[in-house]
């Protein structure tokens, strides 16, 4: 079962990704994406629905939820999440050009934090160098905090960027995607253009200005 732990859909600024279309690939490559739109939960037919929630003190993505989680402060945003029986994934923690990176706020090692982070983001396709990836990896292993990758896609050509070959499991079941991700031995991983990164996403941005999406 192939995992794609964050992936955005036209719902969010940054992305153009259409649902259809995105469904179509999804479907084609046998990838099962996680949403993570910003500040918006989207709940598709084919996908774990999941929120990257902005936060006082950085954003962390929320997955498995029922409910969008509102809380602008992290600990209570973060026991919402939890309250829906959903998991906490940090993603693209140490990437500092991303100006809600947890890096940028003095929270990736209290105590209190690291309790409930449930997996750690250790390779996020659109960060233009693989050195945030390698820092995510390390705090990881220091914490010794479950390991997951997402392809960050915010458009159709970056789905299948990065993936997990996880053993199956019932999609509405957290436990049952945490018990499979612990004995996942294949994660598949590649690096965007930056360029285009950067190019596209200010293309997007003046898409949805435009057309008021």
């Amino acid at each position: 079962m192939k995992i794609d732990m964050h992936v955005h859909t036209i719902n969010s600024r940054c992305s153009i990704n259409p649902i259809k279309l995105l469904k179509k690939i999804c479907n084609l490559k046998k990838i099962t994406p996680i949403t993570a739109d910003h500040n918006v939960l989207t709940k598709l037919d084919f996908a774990i629905a999941g929120e990257e929630i902005g936060t006082n003190r950085g954003e962390f993505i929320g997955a498995f939820l029922n409910e969008q989680i509102n809380e602008k402060d992290i600990f209570e945003a973060m026991d919402k999440v939890k309250e829906q029986g959903g998991i906490i994934y940090l993603p693209h923690p140490f990437d500092q050009r991303r100006r809600r990176a947890l890096c940028r706020f003095d929270i990736l090692h209290d105590k209190e934090f690291i309790k409930k982070i449930d997996i750690v983001e250790i390779f996020n396709s659109r960060c233009l160098n693989n050195h945030p990836n390698n820092e995510a990896e390390e705090y990881a292993e220091k914490y010794n905090i479950l390991k997951g990758v997402g392809s960050d896609s915010h458009f159709p050509w970056e789905i299948g960027n990065s993936y997990m070959e996880l053993d199956e499991f019932d999609k509405d079941n957290p436990k049952e995607f945490l018990k499979s991700l612990k004995n996942a031995n294949k994660f598949h991983t590649k690096l965007g253009t930056p360029a285009n990164i950067l190019l596209y996403s200010k293309i997007s941005k003046k898409i949805h200005k435009i057309a008021k999406f």
